[in-house]
Order: structure tokens, then sequence, then C-alpha cells
């Protein structure tokens, strides 16, 4: 184990992250905010039973599985590798857990994901709040990966 702290970090904040995204799935479902339809971005409740843009459709135990080896490999990813200070990897890590555990506890307990947020301006897919947070966790993730080879070949001149 790199760092006790890290992996106290990691589990504590996925666990209170993935708590949030429950609360905000719930909260979608309340009428005030069902109603809500501006040019932004509107609530509206579907069934998902594949990934992002509809891939591997009603393929549940799969991405369920796929979910699952994810986190298991990311938690000893950071129970080996990381360590408190190590912000934004740790950071991204959290978000991913996060996002890929609360689809995962929603596909065994409904089969399927519930996306919510339907964005007005652009046509794309509708999503909900664990998306954002695997979304989020990559974005950051490369931006981290692409500043510190960035940094690495202005020392190396």
């Amino acid at each position: 184990m790199k760092d006790k702290k890290a992996l106290i970090f990691y589990f504590l904040m996925t666990i209170i992250l993935f708590d949030f995204g429950n609360q905000i799935r719930k909260l979608s479902f309340n009428p005030y905010f069902e109603d809500l339809d501006n040019p932004i971005f509107s609530i509206i409740h579907i069934t998902n039973t594949g990934s992002a843009w509809g891939l591997f459709e009603d393929k549940t135990v799969f991405l369920s599985l796929l979910a699952v080896f994810a986190l298991i490999f990311l938690s000893y990813y950071v129970v080996k590798n990381l360590a408190f200070k190590d912000k934004f990897p740790l950071l991204c890590s959290v978000l991913f857990a996060s996002g890929a555990l609360g689809n995962l506890v929603e596909r065994i307990k409904f089969g399927y994901v519930v996306d919510y947020i339907k964005l007005n301006f652009v046509d794309f897919a509708i999503f909900n709040c664990f998306d954002i947070f695997i979304f989020l966790s990559v974005t950051i993730y490369f931006f981290f990966v692409l500043v510190e080879t960035i940094k690495q070949k202005k020392e190396s001149k």
C-alpha cells in the first residue's frame, strides 16, 4: 500500500459522491424539476439499458461486469500507486469510481440506468449525474497528462 491517507480519501469521497449522485437522481423526479424546460436544459426521464449513445443496448450483464472490473482495477491502482499528494489522479479516480458505481448500482437494481438531463441548445444524448462524473474524470485526467507531458518536454530542453 502506497498511502493509507489516499486510500481512505478515495473510498470515503467515492461513497460521498455516489450518495450525492443518488440524491440528484431522486431530486430529478420532483415534479417542480420535471416541468423545468428552458433554453439550456430540461429534466426528462428515460431508461437506458446500454451505455453512452445507445452502445451495447440490452447488454446489462456485460456493462455491469465491465463496471465491476473497472472498479476493482481502479481500486488496486489507487492502493498501489497513488499518494495523497497526487491530487489530480486521485480526484479523477474518485470521480470515475463514483460514476461507475452509481451506474452499476442502477443497472443491478433496475436493469437499466435512469438518464434525465437533456441539453436543449445542442442535439446530444440524454445523460445522468454519474455520466457527468465519468466524463469529468476522463477530461481532467487527459488535461493532467497533457500538462505533465508539456512540462516534462520543457524540462528536458
